[in-house]
């Protein structure tokens, strides 16, 4: 039986591709949208598609944000995936440059937001060093704001400062990285708030999402010290279930990706 929480997602997908005709090009939607299109292949979906990178690739050098520069970046890195536009390939070694600029002056989330983000688009930037350098980044981060026991700062520090430990694992293989941002999502449990915002909990689900993968996998558990009687997918299903009324309007597509990755981790079972 079909899982109810697909059809939020095409909901949101739907909501997503009318937004691209009435308003500029968002980069979490645009990724959103390129990763359903990925899943269905559906035509209307790589039409609208197109016109809207066209645009976002005219428009994105006029952000002056740190974390949306990330977020134009880990786009760009998405499409070049699906696509051989070289445009793609040029505005991600543009952006890089850019990032790469701020990290040093970036606080804790925004820095490892972009750090995260570099790693992921190394192999397009073409800079033999950017990785080495990015990981570099990544360990004074680190060095500077974490403590044991005392975590890494406020909630939204956790969970970016864990999704780039998981990223920094996946491109090093570097097993304490992944083992510290393990340790940091149970310390944002003890940071989290009632308030917290809508944003940073769904990029708390989707760390939880890959934190669940990663002990899925026999091998990192054998060779990993984990957390007992972790649930990372249980607590994934909690957030969004919660944060699901509150996914309307602007916030819905970062939610979607959310879901799409609990739900795609939940039919790899």
């Amino acid at each position: 039986m079909d899982d109810p929480r697909t059809a939020e997602v095409e909901s949101i997908a739907a909501s997503a591709l009318d937004g691209l005709l009435t308003r500029p090009p968002d980069p979490i939607a645009l990724v959103f949208l390129l990763r359903h299109f990925a899943a269905t292949d559906r035509d209307d979906i790589r039409e609208m598609l197109g016109a809207a990178l066209t645009d976002a690739l005219a428009r994105h050098g006029d952000e002056a944000s740190l974390p949306r520069r990330a977020a134009w970046l880990s786009l760009f890195r998405e499409a070049a995936a699906l696509s051989d536009d070289e445009r793609l390939t040029a505005a991600a070694g543009r952006l890089v440059e850019s990032l790469r600029r701020d990290w040093r002056s970036a606080t804790v989330a925004d820095g490892m937001q972009s750090v995260e983000a570099c790693l992921r688009a190394a192999d397009l930037a073409h800079e033999g060093s950017l990785i080495a350098d990015a990981v570099d980044r990544l360990e004074q981060i680190v060095a500077e704001s974490y403590g044991p026991g005392e975590g890494i700062g406020d909630y939204s520090d956790h969970v970016r400062a864990a999704a780039a430990l998981i990223t920094a694992f996946e491109v090093t293989g570097r097993l304490p990285y992944a083992m510290l941002a393990e340790e940091l999502m149970q310390a944002s449990k003890r940071v989290a708030t009632a308030e917290s915002d809508f944003t940073v909990e769904c990029e708390a689900a989707r760390v939880f999402c890959r934190l669940a993968a990663l002990h899925d996998d026999a091998g990192y558990r054998a060779a990993a010290i984990v957390a007992p009687n972790a649930d990372y997918r249980a607590d994934a299903s909690r957030m969004l279930a919660a944060l699901s009324p509150r996914a309307r309007g602007d916030g819905a597509p970062l939610y979607g990706l959310a879901l799409s990755e609990l739900l795609a981790l939940n039919s790899a079972r």
